[in-house]
């Protein structure tokens, strides 16, 4: 599921990176972190012509300032480069007279311990508005709201059961749904249930590509599309899938991983990563001191 809040926003996706920067050898520090805007605006005249830094980030969005925090905060001395005036890259919040808040790109974000955790260093936790994890996300398609297939927030295979056979489950999704029509439905079923075309060797799919190539056009253009747009406020025929939504493109990778799964069908991946996930989880638990959340989409 996702949840709100006006600046933090997909974090995510650089955290592996960062939270691994160790193992790419020591990091030294020799004075505190910087930042540089306008981009091109004299960096020396921050930072000294020859005072040495670890590492320029150039490009202040929110990838770029989520690198610099990280990288900052494993002790790199770390110069953050920005062209624009403001720092958030996309994600732009505006405020009306009357107090409304609204987003000029993205506006939501998976719940994740990433989002949690700098959310906390940067002493905003209590601004993040959390999703409730037991309602289905909604899609506008011709005029009519319809909900996608969802759990109702429950732990292992509790949660796998509720995603199936719950009051929001693929189940009901697919017999009773009005989003897909039944050619959709059954091409989405035989990508997900039975298997696929295998990926093109040593092309890096677009985002389109991936879930057309797996689940089929409709899925994309009905249940994808919308929420690629209000979460990354980009085109997602053109953004890499492994790049944007790498969590869910290893799926992929884990399905074909199982020995009697030939095909690849992303239904089992889906539910193999999903037990990998929760032991992962009970190894390695949010901090006490964060605020509690329920976890959004599996990564």
């Amino acid at each position: 599921m996702f949840c709100r809040a006006s600046f933090l926003f997909l974090v995510s996706n650089l955290v592996w990176y960062t939270e691994n920067a160790a193992a790419f050898g020591p990091i030294r520090a020799t004075r505190p972190s910087q930042l540089v805007a306008p981009l091109g605006a004299a960096a020396t005249s921050t930072a000294g012509a020859s005072a040495p830094i670890d590492c320029l980030v150039i490009g202040g969005g929110i990838s770029g300032s989520t690198l610099a925090h990280n990288l900052n905060r494993y002790g790199s001395d770390v110069v953050l480069a920005e062209a624009r005036d403001y720092l958030g890259g996309n994600v732009k919040s505006h405020k009306t007279e009357d107090g409304f808040i609204w987003e000029e790109g993205p506006n939501s974000y998976a719940t994740q311990p990433s989002i949690v955790r700098i959310a906390y260093e940067l002493g905003i936790a209590d601004q993040l508005v959390f999703a409730d994890e037991s309602l289905p996300p909604w899609v506008n398609h011709n005029g009519k709201l319809h909900p996608l297939p969802k759990g109702r927030g429950g732990k292992g295979a509790q949660g796998q059961l509720e995603l199936v056979f719950g009051p929001n489950g693929v189940l009901k999704f697919a017999l009773a749904g009005e989003l897909l029509s039944w050619p959709g439905k059954i091409r989405a079923g035989i990508g997900a249930f039975l298997g696929h075309a295998p990926a093109p060797e040593g092309k890096d799919e677009t985002i389109r590509e991936w879930v057309e190539r797996i689940l089929g056009e409709e899925v994309f253009l009905r249940c994808i599309d919308p929420f690629v747009s209000g979460v990354y406020a980009g085109n997602p025929e053109t953004l890499s899938m492994r790049a944007a939504l790498s969590k869910i493109a290893r799926i992929e990778d884990i399905a074909y991983s199982i020995d009697w799964n030939k095909f690849g069908a992303i239904f089992y991946g889906g539910l193999k990563r999903q037990i990998e996930l929760t032991k992962e989880r009970k190894a390695d638990p949010p901090k006490p001191e964060w605020p509690d959340f329920e976890y959004g989409n599996p990564g």
